[in-house]
């Protein structure tokens, strides 16, 4: 069995998470707490981790958390990944801050500080060539615009792991990113690679997730769905006419998800209820990604009905363990924290963790359980660890 990536992180001042330390990760890991305890800024801060060299997974973060374009600006958006003191009230303020991240396991990242700096400038004519929103204006008349960098500086222990530099034991590195409230550049002009050391194979899927035909196509695309018996009994628990599953385009447009039904015959996945649309990301999502991968749900629960918790949670717990991947996830259900402790069938074992996160005014405290002490907890006290 592959080491965990993570076996403790620790994170300081990002959105807010004050010193906390989550110690003894397990293979599954459970966030539980009060609603803006801090449970899916712990899988955010886990997506930032993952990726110490790619500084615009800042804005693939903020951007799910934004899904529906309520904040004003991308600036805004970042604004708000800071511990600060106050609301942004004057708007002449350049507002500065930084986080720090500290984490172990057989990932070799150890240490990653980022700092947050607005500044009033222009864009370079190569930032507006590949920026999102080009700015039609021509250059030398347009004015100055906020914008802010984010600086990542990165420690950790490669060792061996990176050949160019094989007597190397420690390495510190800096990466930064620049963005502006209008527009910010495409990741493509950034040209980040997986280099070898710090990079660890990672999705995130947030609440929404299962309704994007996008998100389960780019899973999808690593790995296409194969004969695998396990997938197709997990989907045949919502749907026992369910034959296969498959990625087509029929009319020669984009590819989309199709079903093979007993009944239906070949129908798009959008007919199926969401249970269904859920289980396919998952089926889609995990064997895309690598042995020591970490995948993050936010709000696991979503869109399963109670009845299935019990065989989801069982599969995935099992799919975990396979393909040696740690799981992250976050849940405000009583019945779904215990579908997935009772997916541990050695509960000695501490392969399924949970953490209760509790904001204080000096800090953000976390509480572990873990293997037995789960289940007498749930099972013979009924305590509810939420």
């Amino acid at each position: 069995m592959t080491a965990l990536s993570f076996t403790q992180i620790e994170i300081d001042g990002f959105r807010g998470l004050r010193s906390l330390k989550l110690e003894g990760l397990g293979r599954v890991n459970i966030l539980v707490g009060r609603n803006n305890s801090g449970k899916t800024s712990v899988l955010e801060a886990l997506s930032i981790l993952c990726q110490p060299q790619n500084p615009d997974e800042w804005v693939s973060m903020v951007r799910r958390r934004d899904f529906g374009g309520l904040d004003e600006t991308i600036v805004q958006s970042l604004r708000w990944c800071f511990t600060h003191t106050g609301a942004f009230l004057d708007p002449e303020i350049l507002f500065e801050a930084a986080c720090q991240f500290k984490c172990y396991g057989s990932f070799p990242l150890r240490e990653l500080n980022v700092t947050y700096s607005e500044f009033i400038g222009m864009p370079s004519p190569e930032e507006l060539r590949f920026s999102r929103r080009r700015l039609r204006s021509d250059l030398s008349n347009a004015e100055p615009i906020r914008g802010a960098e984010l600086t990542h500086d990165y420690l950790g222990t490669l060792g061996k792991q990176l050949t160019l530099f094989p007597d190397l034991e420690e390495r510190t590195t800096t990466k930064t990113i620049r963005v502006f409230e209008d527009f910010y550049p495409s990741p493509l002009f950034f040209l980040h690679k997986k280099l070898p050391g710090y990079w660890l194979d990672s999705e995130t899927l947030a609440p929404y997730s299962y309704q994007l035909n996008r998100a389960q196509l780019r899973s999808q695309s690593k790995q296409l769905f194969k004969n695998d018996s396990s997938v197709l009994a997990l989907l045949k628990d919502f749907d026992a006419d369910v034959e296969g599953i498959s990625m087509a385009s029929f009319s020669g447009n984009r590819a989309a998800i199709y079903i093979k039904h007993r009944k239906l015959g070949i129908a798009p996945l959008s007919v199926f209820g969401d249970a269904m649309r859920r289980a396919v990301l998952l089926a889609a999502t995990l064997p895309s990604l690598k042995a020591g991968g970490i995948l993050l749900i936010d709000e696991v629960e979503v869109g399963i009905h109670v009845g299935a918790l019990a065989n989801v949670f069982k599969w995935l717990v099992d799919a975990a363990r396979t393909l040696e991947i740690q799981i992250f996830v976050t849940t405000h259900s009583l019945e779904a924290l215990d579908a997935i402790i009772s997916a541990n069938a050695e509960p000695l074992e501490d392969d399924i963790v949970a953490f209760h996160l509790n904001q204080t005014e000096e800090a953000t405290q976390s509480k572990r359980f873990s293997g037995e002490l789960l289940h007498r907890l749930r099972f013979e006290r009924g305590l509810d660890l939420r």
